[in-house]
């Protein structure tokens, strides 16, 4: 474990303006807060709606998910006023998420502790954070979660696949038919969009809580037994739903299917797409066209069959060498352990799933309300609406629309220019980025460090993406860039290896390339920077590092 011995803190170089009436910006007080994970679902600059999409639904399900599973009594579902007291925020338009309260719920789980969490979202344990609880302080809730976690666990289990089915037809019936609702219906829509969004965080919140613990368990089971990580050693033996969007878009290529069955499948994916003002394939499929033509010029590339094939073969192997360092009682406990964590895989890109077609109808709703206002003269152009919230456009006060959308306008381009530091106490400092892009004089390095996700050694050139819709992928690359989402699931089939900024062994990169056998080093914080287009480099995904073999040509 690697102690961090400061926080990082940044001064800004040009003034900011006076954000006291911005809804993207609510920093907290004295604690501890990060962008990391937060925007690998989140990138970049939130717009207003949707951050009144996420919040206050993700604060809710979260503190919720804590007191059904018994970790937080049920006098504190209430959302605090106090923002230091929430596990959610946005800063200068950034999706912010709190360290300490974090840890403190992980430290009062049975074998958890903040230390761990923080190793497994950061890498290391960072300074100055508060005490990890102990003794009575951290046990007395040992009981009730032994009761109440099973039951929440089992209940979301059992409701995954039927929400998962209700939410799919839901999206079918609701996002393309929203271009022909009057405003009255696609407002009620948005509306309701949110509700699904928040039903479809009801489910996944419980499980992804357990998946955290399950992968930290399955990774004490393998350093006991000498092996350096334990991502190897689960496998979805389903495949996930990002399985289903790679073999798809084989088919797509091979002419097997249409657009319009790959759309009406995958559709509510594409760049950035947890945001609602992003947009996705069902609005613009020549994005899919585009990939299509990229897998057909790569005849080479494994076929997802012989994929499923060879990372099941990659999973037996390294079940036998697990064993081999076992007791015989200890095979079969850690047989079982194995087996329920092969679960997490489709737990999570499942639930991934549900949350972003909630997410997609709310978009369908948003433009057409957008078109209606624009129309009526109400709103200068149709994509104002993403600066407005959610409930401002349900009470329909439009004498207000006008006013707020030049502000916010105003403020979203000056966060546009800020960078945030990694993780910080109360309102962050954050810089300014230069003309280029910059906010630091490049250095030389030689390696770089981070978690390793996803087991495995590749060589290959460097690519940075930055933005999905410029992405180009050729023969022996190594894919760089902040953070991935499920947008970016068509990619990692063309990639020798995945190198992000952020991210820890439950982000969507690292199960992703575990599911398909690619070698991932995650939460580099700098490879995006550090690393440039042309870099050769050997990616460790089992030790977490970034070997630069020779230099930018």
């Amino acid at each position: 474990m690697t102690e961090a011995p400061t926080i990082e803190t940044a001064t800004p170089s040009a003034p900011i303006p006076d954000l006291s009436a911005s809804p993207v910006h609510v920093p907290g007080h004295t604690l501890r807060w990060t962008t990391a994970n937060v925007d690998e679902g989140l990138p970049g600059i939130v717009t207003p709606l949707t951050w009144s999409l996420y919040f206050p639904p993700t604060e809710q399900t979260m503190r919720d998910c804590w007191v059904d599973l018994g970790v937080m009594p049920s006098s504190a579902r209430r959302i605090p006023s106090d923002v230091d007291g929430r596990f959610l925020s946005v800063a200068y338009g950034h999706a912010i998420a709190n360290v300490d309260n974090m840890g403190q719920m992980a430290a009062r789980v049975p074998g958890g502790s903040a230390a761990m969490m923080e190793e497994q979202l950061f890498g290391s344990v960072q300074a100055g954070g508060l005490p990890e609880p102990r003794g009575w302080t951290k046990m007395r809730r040992y009981p009730i979660v032994a009761v109440k976690f099973p039951i929440a666990l089992r209940h979301a289990i059992k409701a995954l696949p039927q929400l998962a089915e209700e939410t799919e037809r839901w999206w079918l019936r609701r996002a393309f038919t929203l271009a022909e609702a009057d405003l009255s219906q696609a407002t009620a829509a948005l509306v309701a969009a949110r509700e699904m969004f928040e039903r479809g965080l009801s489910v996944h919140m419980p499980l992804s809580m357990a998946a955290q613990g399950l992968m930290g368990q399955v990774q004490n089971l393998a350093e006991s037994a000498g092996l350096q990580s334990g991502g190897e050693l689960i496998k979805s033996d389903e495949g996930t739903a990002e399985f289903e969007l790679v073999r798809d878009l084989w088919r797509f290529a091979r002419d097997e299917i249409g657009i319009e069955d790959f759309i009406r499948g995958h559709g509510y994916h594409g760049p950035r797409e947890g945001l609602v003002d992003s947009v996705v394939w069902r609005e613009d499929s020549s994005m899919v066209t585009a990939l299509a033509e990229r897998y057909r010029a790569r005849g080479d590339v494994e076929d997802v069959d012989d994929l499923v094939a060879r990372r099941r073969r990659e999973h037996d192997e390294a079940v036998k060498r697990l064993h081999t360092g076992l007791s015989p009682a200890r095979r079969k406990l850690a047989s079982a352990l194995i087996g329920f964590a092969s679960q997490v895989p489709a737990w999570r890109e499942t639930g991934r799933a549900n949350i972003l077609r909630g997410v997609d109808v709310a978009r369908a709703s948003a433009r057409r309300i957008g078109e209606h206002l624009a129309d009526a003269g109400i709103l200068a152009d149709a994509g104002d609406v993403f600066f407005l919230t959610i409930d401002e456009l349900a009470a329909g006060r439009t004498n207000r629309y006008a006013e707020l959308v030049a502000r916010r306008r105003e403020d979203h381009e000056a966060y546009g220019r800020l960078d945030l530091p990694h993780v910080w106490h109360g309102t962050p400092r954050p810089v300014v980025r230069t003309a280029d892009g910059s906010t630091a004089d490049e250095a030389r390095i030689e390696s770089l460090t981070g978690l390793g996700v996803s087991a495995g050694v590749a060589e290959g050139t460097v690519r940075v993406i930055r933005d999905l819709d410029d992405a180009e992928i050729e023969d022996g690359t190594v894919m760089v860039c902040k953070a991935t989402d499920p947008g970016w699931a068509s990619l990692f089939p063309l990639a020798e290896a995945v190198v992000t900024d952020v991210g820890s062994a439950m982000s969507h990169a690292a199960i992703v390339c575990r599911e398909l056998g690619l070698p991932c080093v995650a939460n580099t914080r700098t490879g995006t920077t550090d690393l440039r287009d042309g870099m050769y480099v050997r990616v460790d995904g089992t030790v977490g590092t970034v070997e630069i073999l020779g230099e930018a040509s």
